[in-house]
This record gives C-alpha cells, sequence and structure tokens, in this order.
C-alpha cells in the first residue's frame, strides 16, 4: 500500500496517517469536526482503520463508539497494550484460580 493512501483528511484540513497521529489529533479536535466524521450513520475513523490501516478488531471497537472521549481511550489502549492485551490477561487469571482451587482440595483430603 502506498503511503499517501493511509492519509486520512479531517474535515479542518489537519491530516495524519497513523494510530498515534489520529490519537495525538483527537486530543486537540474540535466537537465539530469530530461529529462530521463520526455520526449513528457513519464512522470515518473506523472505516480508515479498517480499510488503510487493517486492523479490523481496533475497528469494531471505534465503530461502536459515539463519544469523542471513547474513542480516545480506545485507541491509546490500542497503542498502549496492543489489540490482545485484555484476552491474555484473562487466561492468566483463569489458570491461577484453577490452582487455587486445586490446593485448597488437596488440603481438605
Amino acid at each position: 500500500m502506498a503511503k499517501h493512501s493511509k492519509i486520512f483528511y479531517l474535515k479542518s484540513g489537519k491530516t495524519f496517517n497513523s494510530l498515534k497521529g489520529l490519537a495525538k489529533e483527537l486530543t486537540k479536535m474540535s466537537e465539530d469536526v469530530y461529529n462530521h466524521h463520526v455520526t449513528p450513520h457513519k464512522n470515518d475513523f473506523a472505516n480508515w482503520i479498517r480499510d488503510a490501516l487493517k486492523k479490523e478488531d481496533l475497528a469494531k471497537k471505534v465503530d461502536r463508539h459515539l463519544l469523542k472521549i471513547e474513542m480516545e481511550l480506545e485507541t491509546l489502549r490500542h497503542i498502549v497494550h496492543g489489540p490482545t492485551h485484555v484476552a491474555k490477561k484473562s487466561k492468566t487469571s483463569a489458570k491461577k484460580v484453577v490452582h487455587k482451587k486445586k490446593a485448597v482440595a488437596k488440603k481438605k483430603k
């Protein structure tokens, strides 16, 4: 994919071409500009994340968010923790619970 095809053009005239660029712009973006790109009927950011960045998992998550702060948080979570952070944490927690139950069962016998 050519680098120019990743460019997102905001209504305000500003541009970005990465997830970090989106996160940075979201923190400064006016509600008017945000509401131009995200409505109950469309989400330009989710479409761009899916089509230009090929991040289907994140696109699905942000497509549900209509509030700018939610979009910011989900985008930053993805940048910091990656797409599978929550799933890995849940599996580890489940294993710890199983081990504790086995230890308790052995003491009762």
